[in-house]
Order: structure tokens, then sequence, then C-alpha cells
């Protein structure tokens, strides 16, 4: 895949931004593990969107629940979310504390959309990002920096957006 697709340096520093970006709340020294992780993968793949998936979500080498950002489930996944979802909330370092139990009414983009809502009133937004799979994957940013997400997302070959894929 990597000789169709080749990185292009371009890509590799948006990337490295937008990693930067996203992960700006948390420790520096696991903030630079994490983005090196990330790169290493999208040098080894020539994909932004494989990198992010693989890089954070890894359950062994990946992202710490102290320190989350990726939240990620299927289309089912309300178990998981409702689990992920306060563990991210808590390492944002926001005080108020998230609390969702499944009721069995709302789809799981639905779910996501509250989730984004309740985010929307702490300065915070839920960026969803395109995995190239059929699970839901979604990052937190501060509300003024959803732009520029999109846009170093973009430049890095992958894709984000507020809506559901």
């Amino acid at each position: 895949m990597k000789e169709l697709c080749p990185v292009s340096p371009e890509q590799k520093l948006a990337l490295k931004e937008l990693m930067g970006l996203l992960h700006a709340h948390i420790p520096e020294q696991e903030r630079l593990r994490l983005i090196r992780r990330v790169l290493r993968i999208f040098n080894q793949d020539g994909s932004a969107c494989a990198a992010i998936s693989q890089g954070l979500g890894d359950e062994a080498r990946g992202q710490k629940s102290t320190n989350m950002i990726l939240l990620g489930v299927d289309w089912r996944g309300f178990d998981i979310f409702e689990c992920q979802a306060p563990l991210i909330v808590k390492a944002l370092g926001l005080s108020t504390s998230y609390h969702y139990q499944h009721a069995g009414k709302l789809s799981m983009p639905e779910v996501l959309a509250q989730f984004d809502e309740w985010l929307r009133g702490m300065g915070k937004r839920y960026l969803h990002h395109d995995s190239e799979s059929d699970r839901y994957e979604g990052l937190i940013v501060d509300a003024d920096k959803v732009d520029e997400a999109i846009v170093l997302a973009e430049r890095a070959g992958s894709r984000m957006r507020l809506e559901c894929f």
C-alpha cells in the first residue's frame, strides 16, 4: 500500500500537528509517546486513518485510560460507550463528570450526538473520525479548534467532521 500511495512530508507534518492539537491536555511525555506511535504506524502503512485508529486504539500500546482521547465503539457498543465516555471526560480535566446509561431507545449516532451536545456546554466538541471501518470513532477537541482539526486531518489524508460517517 505504501508504494501505491507514498507518505508526503506535508501529510506527516499535518498528522503530527493534528496529534499535538488533540493531545494538548495530556502530560508531555505521554503526548510525545502517542504522537511517535501514530507517526510510526503512518510511515509503515501510509494511511492516516489507520494510524490514528491503531496508534491510539491499541489496548496494549495505545492510549491509557487516564489519558484517553479516542473513543471507539461499534453500532451496538453502548456498554463500551458507558465505560469510555466518563474516562475521556475525566482525562480532559473537566470538573463535571459525564454519566450515561443505555435505555435502549437511541441509536449509537444519536447517543454520540447527545454526547457532543453535552460537551458543547463544556467548550468541547466530539469530532467523528473516519476509521475506514464499521466502528464509530471520535476524538474530543476544544470547540474553537474544530475547524483547525478538520483541516489538519484532511491535509494528513484522514477525515473528521461533526456528523457521523
